[in-house]
């Protein structure tokens, strides 16, 4: 992935975020909330065949990764590196870094 790839995905979560943010009290997690913006995630990373539920795990098992490997570091950014490492691969194997 390019580095725009990269930019353009850390601002897609960063609007994402900040809109489940202010959205008050719902019944799903950021994950899930994200995957809202599905059609946005498949232009960007070129994967027409992205489905929600991959988009779902692969934030998931990123913020997993950041929680274990960098805590305290940038959350959007360490998640479209992340995003656009995995989204693209067979994601009903394990995701890596």
């Amino acid at each position: 992935m390019t580095q725009n790839i990269h930019t353009r995905i850390k601002h897609l979560l960063e609007e994402t975020n900040d809109a489940f943010a202010s959205s008050g009290t719902i019944n799903m997690d950021y994950a899930g909330f994200a995957a809202m913006a599905l059609s946005d995630f498949k232009n960007l990373l070129g994967n027409p065949d992205l489905t929600d539920m991959e988009l779902r795990r692969v934030i998931r098992s990123g913020e997993k990764k950041r929680r274990l490997k960098d805590p305290n570091g940038c959350w959007s950014s360490f998640i479209a590196h992340y995003v656009a490492r995995n989204a693209n691969q067979n994601l009903k194997e394990q995701c890596t870094l």
